[in-house]
């Protein structure tokens, strides 16, 4: 007797937790960096889903079933706005769920078009949708995101605005910080093999030279000109996403004799990653 009566304990609690579970509130967010953004403004009011896991690519993802069966109970989804996986799957998810609020957190950034990231590529529709990777579209973004949470849940408005404020000081100081990291830097060539970092070079007098387009083989021709601008810049390292094949790194790393070098732009720990990323393009 006793025996049964703490099985069905088991299996009540069980159903509870679960309900529980269910009740608490959720929002989802497209990538790891603005979750860390979230996590600084939240105060535990919600809890974080992210959209694309660790190693995917937010070109390309598709979500899986379990995240649109969470995604039907989410209060509010924040996004950059250009993903190429929002492209095709926002609509979806309105359709998902009618009631969700969707936030994109790129409002008010001037936004860098793709032609003028890639030398031999023209795409006049086309968005860089990068904005994380520089602390001072970072502060928009923060902005975004808290009057985002003051409309879905204007009763904890006052613990968000904080939140806030402590969340931009330290993007202030990621921004001191990596603004000292490029002093001797101003108008410094560097290759990279996704074009990740358009914001952090427009926004400190940098240069990208991008090997990569939207998940394609670069053309022979587009090698060849990567090449020859890395030999006149004098790059000495070329910087790469560890979800990226390689070999077409390698390919410039043995024609100019530089070092290849991981980063990961899409990161949970933003702070240490763009000031990591800064310190590698600052290298000699």
């Amino acid at each position: 007797m006793i025996r049964y009566f703490i099985i069905l304990l088991f299996l009540f609690s069980g159903c509870q937790s679960h309900t529980l579970q269910s009740k608490k509130k959720v929002l989802f967010v497209s990538i790891l960096p603005l979750k860390y953004f979230a996590d600084q403004l939240i105060d535990g009011n919600f809890e974080v889903e992210v959209m694309v896991p660790p190693g995917a690519s937010p070109e390309t993802y598709s979500p899986t079933p379990k995240q649109m069966i969470h995604l039907s109970e989410a209060k509010a989804y924040f996004s950059i706005g250009y993903l190429g996986f929002e492209q095709v799957w926002l609509a979806n998810f309105k359709g998902t769920n009618p009631n969700l609020q969707v936030y994109p957190t790129s409002a008010g950034i001037e936004m860098i078009k793709e032609e003028h990231v890639h030398a031999d590529h023209e795409h006049p529709a086309g968005v860089d949708p990068h904005i994380w990777s520089s602390p001072k579209t970072a502060q928009i973004m923060a902005d975004n995101m808290c009057n985002g949470l003051k409309k879905i849940d204007p009763e904890h408005a006052i613990t968000y605005e904080i939140n806030l404020k402590k969340l931009k000081i330290q993007i202030n100081k990621v921004d001191s910080t990596i603004t000292e990291i490029f002093k001797a830097s101003s108008g410094k060539r560097f290759v990279v093999f996704h074009p990740a970092l358009g914001y952090l070079a427009r926004d400190y007098g940098l240069e990208q030279l991008a090997i990569e387009f939207e998940g394609k083989i670069p053309s022979p021709k587009h090698l060849k000109q990567v090449i020859e601008a890395s030999r006149e810049a004098k790059v000495t390292f070329i910087l790469i996403q560890k979800e990226f094949d390689a070999e077409n790194a390698e390919v410039i790393a043995t024609e100019t004799g530089s070092t290849i070098l991981q980063i990961d732009p899409l990161d949970y720990n933003w702070s240490d990653q763009v000031i990591d990323i800064a310190q590698k393009i600052s290298k000699k």
